[in-house]
């Protein structure tokens, strides 16, 4: 009896000291991310997508919850939760950039946390889940998704993403009915922060292979809601919540320049590139430029993808992780892997591995691992793992202040690829002139317009500068160049372009200076069908009929304005007798 009293309780102390062991390994994991992330609480805002989403967008200043969730937003990407996060940080320190910052490192640490228990579950010893979770949390390529306020998009995301995931192992082991209820509803908000998370209905497949789960009509139909679900939202994605979409005329464009065909092969090229830095991240940058070319590289690099691809499905009797890894990461990425058809700027985008790089650090921990259990080798397991985080570390601190605030961030890119990135001089640009450094501004916007003649934004910008110092012929120039590129209708002709509307109003203000008043009232008529609801278009127009004698023209188009709440100037009023 005494002897069955002390095996409990030493088997007892034993998981104790287990417990504090796996607490202490966490507790590391988590202190390092910290630390590795810390700078990045000193950074301030970019105008990288930061202006639209957060401190310009009017829905964070004054939007209700009901028009978060349903309206329409000029940044075509439905992620409610993200923007009510931005609400509330708003409502407390208007636009102080410290607590978004220190908001998304502490979301960053709660998903490194749910990776590390992730990982634990799926096989790896808690010591090999907290190199795995390391890596997660200190790599380069997530400082674009920490440091970059914008991407609480990728946090929230993989937040839920990786709850669902974890909560989804538990009912694989429990079967409980109210443990896929949970998993549904992380789903949800997973959907609602990103849509990237419509790939997790194939990564709860993955597991049930994982796990060895029978595939039965249950498992069957409990996939169908999540398909379904991922369907309408990406329906609902792509159409009601897309405000702004249109086919780009630059003719440098990666849709224009290359056929289909070789668009795939550029997403093929991708996808090796993101394996290939998971482990070697020999380049990290907001921004990359596009090609415009290909190369032998294209096709080596999509070459080695479906070798990786296949490969990877080969050898799935006898590595089952390297199968589930490998997978894993190309479900998550697979819908990414050419995000030029959507955006013309897009390719190659480091925060899009977030959620999809999970995989691979599996598969390099559990690798290590395997190696590890081999006496003579163990050495060289610990002494990899040592080098690659010590070097993920360095270059992540190296990295972090490169995003300090938009001069920095653009600069960085200039120099590192310097005259190839349009929109990179063009946002750098931006910052000069609205920190009155406009020979910089001009400066940069005229390197934009050399790199990629058929850059409309660039022509915009440049002729604010114009404005500035009242060289009307200028920007003339500028506004007849942009009005070149752009249709005032998106989509075969069905939807108005509301950017257009503003330009052809300026652009009718300054044919009434040089008195060319018919050409002023075409250009405001097409303004106001564009934008109906702009009064500024209607008065300009009056005076614009005014001046060519239309009298009773110009009154209804003061009365319109009138109506829609605008001031009208006494004297102009007068002049029509109103």
């Amino acid at each position: 009896m005494n002897n069955e009293i002390l095996i409990q309780e030493k088997a007892t102390e034993d998981c104790g000291r287990k417990k504090k062991h796996d607490c202490l390994v966490i507790f590391l994991v988590l202190i390092v991310t910290a630390l590795v992330f810390s700078g990045s609480l000193a950074l301030d805002w970019t105008n990288w997508d930061d202006d639209l989403l957060i401190y310009e967008n009017r829905l964070v200043k004054e939007g209700t919850i009901n028009e978060i969730f349903t309206k329409p937003a000029d940044y075509n990407t439905y992620n409610p939760l993200v923007i009510i996060s931005f609400a509330l940080e708003w409502k407390l320190v208007k636009d102080a950039p410290f607590l978004y910052h220190l908001d998304n490192l502490l979301l960053h640490l709660l998903c490194t946390l749910l990776a590390l228990l992730f990982f634990h579950r799926m096989g790896l010893s808690i010591l090999w889940s907290g190199f795995a979770a390391l890596l997660f949390g200190i790599h380069p390529m997530r400082v674009e998704s920490v440091a970059w306020v914008t991407e609480r998009k990728d946090l929230l995301y993989g937040f839920f993403c990786l709850a669902a995931l974890l909560t989804y192992i538990h009912y694989i082991v429990s079967g409980k009915n109210k443990q896929l209820l949970l998993v549904f509803i992380f789903f949800v908000l997973s959907l609602l922060s990103k849509g990237q998370a419509v790939s997790l209905p194939f990564a709860l497949i993955l597991l049930d292979w994982y796990f060895k789960r029978k595939i039965d009509r249950k498992a069957i139909m409990e996939k169908v809601v999540f398909f379904t679900v991922s369907l309408i939202t990406g329906l609902m994605g792509s159409t009601f919540f897309i405000k702004n979409v249109y086919i780009t005329t630059d003719s440098r464009a990666i849709v224009n320049a290359f056929n289909f065909l070789e668009q795939i092969i550029l997403g093929g090229y991708a996808y090796t590139v993101y394996i290939l830095k998971s482990v070697f991240p020999y380049a990290t940058s907001a921004l990359y430029p596009l090609p415009t070319a290909f190369h032998i590289k294209h096709w080596a690099g999509a070459a080695i993808a479906v070798v990786i691809f296949f490969g990877a499905l080969a050898v799935w009797r006898k590595c089952r992780f390297v199968t589930f890894g490998v997978l894993f990461f190309t479900f998550n990425i697979f819908l990414l892997l050419m995000p030029f058809l959507a955006n013309e700027s897009a390719f190659l985008n480091d925060h899009y591995t977030y959620i999809a790089y999970v995989g691979l650090f599996f598969v390099v921990a559990m690798g290590l691992q395997q190696l590890s259990e081999k006496v003579p080798k163990r050495f060289i397991a610990n002494g990899l793992a040592m080098i690659l985080l010590i070097i993920f570390c360095a270059l992540t601190i190296k990295y972090i202040p490169v995003w300090k605030n938009s001069e920095t961030l653009w600069t960085y890119i200039i120099e590192k690829y310097p005259g190839k990135i349009a929109i990179a001089y063009l946002n750098r640009g931006h910052y000069f002139y609205k920190n009155n450094q406009s020979d910089k501004a001009l400066n940069d916007f005229n390197t934009a317009i050399e790199i990629d003649p058929e850059y409309p934004l660039a022509y915009l910008d440049r002729s604010s500068v114009y404005l500035d110092r009242n060289d009307i012929e200028k920007v003339l120039q500028d506004y007849n160049s942009y009005l070149g590129f752009l249709p005032p209708f998106y989509i075969n002709g069905n939807v108005p372009n509301p950017l257009v509307s503003d330009v052809l109003g300026n652009r009718g203000v300054i044919y009434s200076k040089k008195g060319l008043y018919e050409k002023a009232v075409v250009d405001f008529e097409l303004a106001i069908r564009l934008k109906p609801l702009n009064p500024i278009n209607y008065l300009n127009r009056a005076y614009a009929y005014y001046s060519l004698g239309r009298l009773a023209e110009a009154k209804q188009d003061v009365l319109t304005a009138r109506r829609m709440g605008a001031a009208i100037d006494p004297a102009f009023e007068k002049l029509l007798e109103l």
